[in-house]
C-alpha cells in the first residue's frame, strides 16, 4: 500500500474527493433499487410480475442514459480541463454548449422512442398480455421523458467538474428523495400499502385521491423527480454565473460540440457495448428460465444489487477521470499518474468491504424486495456466485474512465467490444440455444468480468511503459 500511497496528502484529497462522488451515485443507484423495491411490495404475483417489468425495461432504459452518458463525460473532461487552465470563458461557453447539445440530444432519443415503445418491449421478450402493456407504458414515460435524466446528469457533472462535489452529493440525494416520496404516492394511491409504512404516509396517500398505478407509477416518479432537482440545479447554475453567457452559445455548433461528439461516440461505444452484453444476458437468462416472473425477477434483483456495486465503483471512476484531466489541463501527468492509482486502491478497498456483507445476508436483501422463496432463490443465487467478480469490477471501471481524460477513447472501447460482444455475448446465445442452465450463464458472467479486469491492468500497465520511455526520449 505505501508504493501506491506516495503522498498522504494528496491521498486524502482523492479520498475526499471521491467520496460524495460515490455516495451520489450511490443514490443514483437507489432510484432503481427503491423502485424495484415499492413495486416488489405490491404483494405476491403482482410484485413478481412488476419487478419483471423493470427487468425487461432496464436495459433499454439504461442504453438511453448510456446515450446521455458518453457526451456528458466528454463535458465533464472538457470543463475540468479549463477549470485547471483557469479559463473561466472557455469553462462558461463550454458548459452552455454542452446544455444545448444534451437538450438536443434528448428529444432525438424521445421522439421515436416513445413510438416503439411496444416494439421495443416485444423484442426484449415481453410476453402479450399484461407484461407486455405494461412495459410498453413503463417505456413510453421513461424514453420520453428523458430529457430529466439527460439534464439532471449533466448539470450534476459540471459541477463535479467544478470541484464542488458535496453539490453533487447533495442534489442526487435530493432526487432520490423525491423518487421515494413520489413513489409512495403513485404506485400504490388509493392501497392497499405495504406493510412497513407509517401511519401518516398511508393517511397522506390517501387524502391525496390518487390512483394506484402500480409499476407505472414508478416510471412517473422517476422521471418528476430527476425533472425538480434538474430545475432546481439550473437555478443554481444561473445564480453562481457558470451557466451565463450569450444565447448563441447554446446553440450546439463549433469545435466544443466536434470535442463532446469525439469524446461521447468513443465513450458511448465503451458503455454500449456493456449494455448491449447486458442485455443479451438478461434476455438469455429470461429463455434460460423458460419465461417464469421469479427466475427472471430474481435474477433482476441480484442485478440491482450488482449494479449499486457497479455505481460506485463509477464514483471512484468519476473522481478518477476528473482529477486526471484537471492535473494534465494544469501540466502535470505525474500528479495525474498517482490520483489515477489512488483512485484503483480505493474501489477495490470499497468492493471488497461491501462484498463481504451482500454475499453474507444475500437472502435478506432479497427477501427486502419481494419475500416469494423462488425469486428470492433466485436472487440468492446470482448473488452468491458473482460475489468473487464483485471484487474485480471496481479496477477495469476506473481504468477505463482515467483513460478518457488521458484521450486514450478507443482502448476501452476496442477491450470491451472484444471481451463482451465478441465473447461473452455469443458464448451466452450459443449457451441458452444449447439448453444450459441459468447457473451455467451466470458462470459465465464471472468468468468475463474477472478477465476483463487482468487485461485493463496489463494494458493499463503497457500505456504506461510507453509513456514513461516517451518522456525519456
Amino acid at each position: 500500500m505505501s508504493l501506491l500511497i506516495k503522498d498522504s496528502r494528496l491521498a486524502r484529497h482523492v479520498l475526499f474527493f471521491g467520496l460524495p462522488l460515490v455516495l451520489g451515485l450511490a443514490c443514483h443507484a437507489l432510484f432503481n433499487l427503491v423502485d424495484t423495491l415499492l413495486v416488489g411490495q405490491l404483494g405476491g404475483a403482482e410484485g413478481a410480475g412488476a419487478i419483471s417489468v423493470t427487468g425487461l425495461c432496464d436495459p433499454i432504459t439504461t442504453f438511453q442514459t448510456i446515450l446521455f452518458n458518453g457526451p456528458i463525460a466528454g463535458a465533464g473532461v472538457i470543463l475540468a480541463r479549463r477549470v485547471g487552465q483557469k479559463d473561466d470563458e472557455g469553462l462558461r461557453r463550454v458548459a452552455l454548449r454542452a446544455t444545448g447539445f444534451v437538450v438536443t440530444l434528448s428529444l432525438a432519443m424521445a421522439i421515436p422512442g416513445y413510438f416503439l415503445a411496444e416494439q421495443i418491449a416485444t423484442a426484449m421478450g415481453a410476453k402479450e398480455g399484461w407484461q407486455l402493456e405494461q412495459s410498453a407504458e413503463y417505456l413510453r414515460i421513461m424514453i420520453g421523458g428523458g430529457i430529466t435524466a439527460g439534464m439532471f446528469l449533466y448539470l450534476t457533472t459540471l459541477e463535479r467538474s467544478l470541484g464542488r462535489t458535496g453539490l453533487f452529493l447533495a442534489f442526487f440525494m435530493l432526487s432520490n428523495l423525491l423518487n421515494a416520496l413520489l413513489g409512495l404516492l403513485l404506485i400504490y394511491g388509493q392501497g392497499p400499502y405495504p406493510g412497513f409504512l407509517p401511519g401518516f404516509i398511508i393517511n397522506t396517500c390517501q387524502g391525496l385521491n390518487l390512483p394506484r398505478m402500480g409499476v407505472i407509477g414508478s416510471a412517473w416518479s422517476t422521471v418528476a423527480a430527476r425533472g425538480i432537482a434538474g430545475f432546481a440545479l439550473l437555478g443554481y447554475g444561473l445564480w453562481r454565473g457558470h451557466l451565463r453567457g450569450k444565447l448563441s452559445w447554446l446553440w450546439p455548433k463549433g469545435k466544443t460540440v466536434i470535442e463532446l461528439l469525439r469524446i461521447g461516440v468513443w465513450n458511448n461505444g465503451q458503455i454500449a457495448a456493456r449494455g448491449i452484453a447486458g442485455g443479451v444476458m438478461i434476455r438469455s437468462m429470461q429463455e434460460a428460465g423458460g419465461g417464469d416472473h421469479n427466475v427472471l425477477g430474481g435474477i433482476f434483483v441480484g442485478l440491482k444489487i450488482e449494479l449499486m456495486l457497479i455505481l460506485l465503483s463509477f464514483g471512484w471512476g468519476a473522481a478518477a477521470q476528473t482529477l486526471v484531466a484537471t492535473s494534465l489541463g494544469a501540466g502535470k501527468p505525474e500528479r495525474a499518474d498517482h490520483e489515477e492509482r489512488l483512485a484503483v486502491v480505493f474501489a477495490t478497498l470499497m468492493g471488497l468491504a461491501l462484498t463481504i456483507p451482500v454475499y453474507v445476508f444475500a437472502d435478506d436483501i432479497a427477501a427486502l424486495f419481494n419475500p416469494e422463496p423462488a425469486l428470492v432463490h433466485w436472487a440468492h443465487t446470482y448473488v452468491k456466485l458473482m460475489a468473487v467478480a464483485f471484487v474485480f469490477v471496481p479496477v477495469n471501471i476506473v481504468i477505463s474512465q482515467a483513460m478518457v481524460s488521458r484521450d486514450h477513447l478507443k482502448t476501452p472501447v476496442v477491450i470491451d467490444s472484444i471481451v463482451l460482444l465478441g465473447v461473452m455475448s455469443p458464448v451466452l446465445i450459443i449457451a441458452t440455444l444449447s439448453g444450459a442452465s441459468v447457473q451455467a450463464l451466470i458462470y459465465v458472467n464471472v468468468g468475463v468480468n474477472i478477465g476483463l479486469t487482468a487485461i485493463y491492468m496489463l494494458v493499463r500497465l503497457w500505456l504506461q511503459s510507453a509513456k514513461r520511455l516517451q518522456r525519456q526520449s
